[in-house]
């Protein structure tokens, strides 16, 4: 009978100290991100703020936190008085771009390449505020930059006849990456900003 008891008793202690170590902790805060408002139209500065959301998004949700996108403005939440998250972050306004600041040609025979130093720069700012009052908590402007040297075209052809093939998807991805290290950064202030509250 005691040799049956041991093994039980190891597995019950091992199932609770299992248990008892959470390693994706929750926080329990639940995290409203809001839409950018209509009063900032551009359509540049609109795709800015929706990667940078998504981004925040998940950045917070891999913080503990219950992040989701709300679909609406401050001013509506407001209006409507739906404060049903501990918090709520605002993109106020964004802006950034992607240039290639200097290429060189290489190749040989009938294939050829454009070697570009490509630059891509975001940034946004937000202002994280209580979700039962409204009320501000704090502000902050954040900004990041992205350069890389990378191929941003491609030639094939020989005369007369020769065609050139551009490859902007060199500029979209540096783009992507500086909104993501943005979104990085605002998760952490925010982070920073609700722990203890």
């Amino acid at each position: 009978m005691k040799r049956h008891f041991i093994p039980l008793a190891l597995c019950l202690a091992v199932s609770a100290s299992a248990f008892a170590i959470n390693v994706n902790v929750k926080r329990g805060d639940r995290i409203g991100v809001l839409t950018i408002s209509e009063r900032h139209g551009y359509d540049a500065e609109r795709r800015i703020a929706e990667a940078v959301q998504n981004y925040l998004r998940q950045e917070l949700s891999d913080r503990g936190f219950d992040a989701f996108r709300t679909g609406e403005t401050y001013d509506e939440l407001r209006r409507d008085d739906r404060a049903n998250a501990d918090y709520y972050v605002e993109i106020v306004s964004s802006h950034g771009d992607a240039n290639l600041m200097g290429a060189v040609g290489v190749g040989g025979g009938p294939i050829g390449a454009e070697i570009g130093v490509v630059v891509a720069h975001v940034a946004a700012e937000m202002r994280l505020y209580d979700g039962r009052t409204l009320e501000l908590i704090d502000r902050f402007d954040l900004q990041q930059r992205r350069t890389t040297v990378a191929p941003t075209g491609i030639g094939i052809g020989s005369r007369p006849f020769f065609g050139w093939i551009a490859l902007p998807f060199v500029q979209r991805a540096q783009y992507r990456a500086a909104a993501h290290d943005v979104a990085r950064d605002a998760a952490e202030r925010i982070a920073a900003g609700t722990h203890g509250r």
